[in-house]
């Protein structure tokens, strides 16, 4: 089986199988293939990850393992967290602490909804409190010299920034939409536009810059 190629659910489930038991190479497969699936959105890596979630929950170990690195691999929790929070800091913080409660709450996953539905669940509450969190410390007096009222994050409801984002003018808000709601890299936004890289960097920049200015305001 090449790695284009698309198994049969008979095959992933002998795959996950393989990487329950730690078989050398299933891991890496797995990885692969995931990877593949998302890029492609046919479906595979629901199929895998609902098989090995179910597994995880009922207490496999190496099936737990294999969940969090497909998880932290391939970043499938950042979607939830990137609808609220939009320092990157933060993110990259809330990403990790998801996968701890995945990690924690696992044995609670049913199989009623598919794992990333769950997991978007549990990253969304983890993206929560952390807002709370930060909503709830004090504020330091930032002196003028120091240039001014300054802009350290940026964390808001999902409704508060997509209003915001909807505002932007073109093209701006194509591009940064592509980025924040599609999870789209530099490369998939070039292709989906048919503009340079350079110019989906330089758009984005922008559309941060006006995004900032505005949620400040």
């Amino acid at each position: 089986m090449d790695a284009g190629s698309a198994p049969a659910p008979d095959d992933l489930r002998a795959l996950v199988a393989d990487v329950v038991g730690r078989r050398p190479a299933a891991r890496a497969r797995l990885l692969e293939l995931a990877a593949a699936s998302r890029a492609s959105r046919d479906g595979r890596l629901d199929t895998a990850l609902d098989d090995l979630a179910a597994r995880a929950a009922a207490g496999d170990e190496a099936a737990v393992e294999a969940v969090l690195e497909v998880v932290h691999r391939l970043g499938l929790a950042r979607p939830a967290i990137t609808s609220i929070i939009l320092d990157h800091a933060l993110v990259d913080d809330v990403a990790q602490s998801a996968l701890v409660a995945v990690e924690r709450r696992i044995g609670s996953y049913e199989g009623r909804s598919k794992f990333r539905t769950w997991l978007h669940t549990v990253a969304r509450n983890e993206a929560l409190m952390a807002v709370r969190r930060r909503q709830a410390e004090p504020v330091d007096e930032v002196p003028e010299a120091a240039g001014g009222t300054r802009f350290s994050s940026v964390v808001a409801s999902r409704q508060t920034v997509k209003a915001v984002i909807d505002g932007l003018p073109e093209p701006y808000r194509e591009t940064i939409s592509l980025q924040l709601y599609e999870d789209l890299d530099y490369d998939a936004i070039a292709a989906r536009l048919e503009v340079p890289v350079g110019t989906v960097r330089s758009r984005l920049a922008k559309a941060r810059d006006l995004l900032r200015a505005a949620l400040e305001s």
